[in-house]
């Protein structure tokens, strides 16, 4: 398989962030979108530009207009600074509303990139990945990554252009002067080798924890009946209180390394502006220079740090971003077992037959075989229902038809095609699926019923429900009654009627009904088991199930038990066999049943 370890969170904490593949992954998303960016840093470096403008204002105020005891001069120079200042503000408006713009947008379509993935991906994966950390793939990472685009990248763009503009200026004023500031730039470099060294491996440990907490709650928060029945809220408010824990004592340390790192980066200013007072004072004194090169210089000094210590911050995002980066690089990198042919046929009916010949199955190249040299055919518009005890491999057989998961041996069929070579789309929407186990989403009855589909119309619904015969539950349950999350406001059984009748409304072929009545009351097991009869008329049916009651109009019974066919035949054959089936149904219904 394709996924790796299954308790794998996406980034081992001693595990080093692959900035290589990330950076290709965060080039590859502002390269589709080069102008909105471009128009963004042009704003931006043209603010930059008019405020690099400002003290040049000052030094002709200092060196000329106030000695040469000009009005006129001093009013230009405070007209141009007051424009000056509203042209900077405008172009940062422009700049924060284009950056925020282009930013929405992209992590948007990287949602949406990163969401059809995951739903691209088969059910091994979902079965080793936790919600929680697939939501914080979808949620958090990539807000971590707009942080990144809107700010960070095009600041430190700008931030290099205001770094090589000022130095020029100041070097133009006075070169001397201006070589004295260069020993403090291998100083900076090394003190942010050290930083990104330390810190890269204690962000990916924040970033893991930071994954944890959404998942933890996510299972304490779906199984909180359990929890309450079982009076272990403390347990859970304990195992919360250490996961904070361990997230706090991660970002501290990160933080005390930060506050550190910022700390030495700060104390360069006073020290870089100490050294112009000193030599540039000398220099006025033996006048070399003038006392506006010294303002120019020491306001300029501001505008040269200021870079610096944007950079001291920006390196705890990009350190966060790439490991955000990096984790949404992997799950992008995850390859589906189960693919579409390269040239797939599509499924438009079931003309003839379903077809199982000699298949074997296992889940893993380790383990043993969960089906063993299965055959059987099942004609358009017959049933066939599987029996055997649990862990027989009954739901295996029919994952195989939905192609949940591919066999090693032997061939699947329908209409003689074999499955692999089918459309996954054209198999599924003709084949529908009612398990034991029922997701009903947020919304109305009649919602669940389309599957949120609102291209359905409203007369398909109703056709269903009258041809099932279960319209006295539907008056119960009226189409238009709210269902909470999960359908948490139903019976397990209440929830498997609406989904037997979505199946029907969503009018496929071939339905599989796996384990359907396993949660009803007599009264509603009656019911469905009369609806299934009227299904058995319309359509292909697969039934499996434990309870035999459900299962004896069907057209033929196949008994499996350890992956294995041990009987296949109709009710009534079985029972004369005396065999396996025979024995099932004294045992459920006793010597004279």
């Amino acid at each position: 398989m394709h996924h790796g370890d299954p308790n794998d969170d996406g980034q081992d904490p001693k595990e080093k962030i692959n900035y290589k593949a990330t950076f290709r992954l965060l080039a590859g998303l502002i390269s589709t979108r080069k102008g909105p960016f471009l128009l963004a840093f042009v704003y931006m470096a043209s603010a930059t530009l008019l405020n690099l403008f400002i003290p040049m204002i000052a030094k002709f105020v200092i060196d000329t207009a106030i000695p040469g005891k000009d009005p006129k001069a001093l009013l230009l120079a405070a007209a141009v600074y007051i424009v000056t200042t509203l042209l900077f503000l405008y172009f940062n408006y422009l700049q924060v509303l284009q950056l925020a713009k282009a930013g929405q947008d992209l992590i948007v379509d990287l949602k949406q990139r990163i969401l059809t993935h995951i739903l691209s991906l088969d059910l091994e994966f979902y079965s080793s990945m936790p919600v929680g950390r697939l939501n914080a793939r979808v949620q958090s990472d990539t807000s971590t990554l707009y942080a990144l685009f809107t700010n960070t990248v095009i600041t430190i763009v700008n931030d290099a252009l205001m770094f090589g503009v000022v130095f020029c200026v100041m070097a133009f004023f006075n070169l001397k002067l201006t070589l004295m500031l260069v020993p403090m730039f291998p100083v900076l470099a090394l003190l942010g080798w050290v930083f990104v060294t330390v810190t890269s491996p204690m962000f990916v440990k924040v970033r893991k924890i930071a994954a944890e907490i959404p998942g933890f709650l996510t299972e304490q928060f779906n199984g909180i009946g359990v929890l309450q029945a079982f009076s272990r809220e403390a347990d859970t408010a304990a195992k919360m209180e250490e996961l904070n824990r361990r997230k706090f004592t991660a970002d501290i340390n990160v933080e005390i390394y930060t506050v550190v790192f910022f700390l030495s980066i700060v104390f360069l200013h006073p020290a870089s502006t100490a050294a112009v007072f000193h030599y540039g004072g000398r220099m006025v004194i033996d006048n070399k220079m003038t006392v506006g090169v010294i303002l120019l210089f020491v306001m300029y000094l501001g505008n040269l740090f200021e870079p610096i210590f944007r950079f001291s911050e920006h390196l705890s995002v990009i350190q966060r971003s790439f490991s955000a980066g990096h984790r949404i690089a992997k799950i992008l990198a995850l390859r589906p077992a189960l693919t579409e042919p390269a040239k797939p046929h599509y499924l438009t009916s079931v003309r003839d037959s379903i077809d199982f010949r000699n298949v074997w199955m296992r889940y893993k190249e380790d383990s043993g075989w969960v089906l063993k040299d299965v055959s059987f055919k099942l004609p358009r518009g017959k049933s066939l229902a599987i029996l055997g005890e649990t862990g027989g491999g009954k739901t295996t057989v029919t994952s195989l038809l939905f192609r949940f998961y591919d066999f090693q041996k032997g061939h699947i069929e329908i209409d003689g095609t074999d499955i692999r070579s089918l459309s996954l789309g054209s198999l599924r929407a003709a084949i529908g699926l009612v398990q034991q186990d029922i997701y009903l989403f947020p919304g109305t009855v009649m919602d669940n019923l389309k599957l949120m589909d609102t291209s359905i119309p409203d007369n398909r619904v109703h056709d269903a429900i009258r041809l099932m015969g279960i319209e006295g539950f539907f008056k119960k349950h009226p189409l238009d009654k709210k269902v909470q999350e999960k359908g948490a406001n139903l019976s397990i059984g209440e929830k498997q009627v609406i989904s037997l009748a979505r199946a029907m409304v969503l009018d496929q072929e071939v339905l599989v009904l796996d384990e359907a009545t396993s949660n009803m009351d007599p009264h509603t097991e009656r019911l469905i088991t009369t609806a299934i009869k009227n299904l058995l008329r319309h359509k292909t049916v697969i039934i499996i199930a434990h309870r035999l009651s459900t299962v004896r109009n069907a057209d033929r019974v196949m008994m499996i038990s350890g992956g294995e066919v041990k009987e296949l035949g109709t009710h009534d054959e079985l029972l004369a066999q005396g065999g396996l089936y025979s024995k099932y149904y004294r045992l459920q219904f006793g010597e004279g049943g």
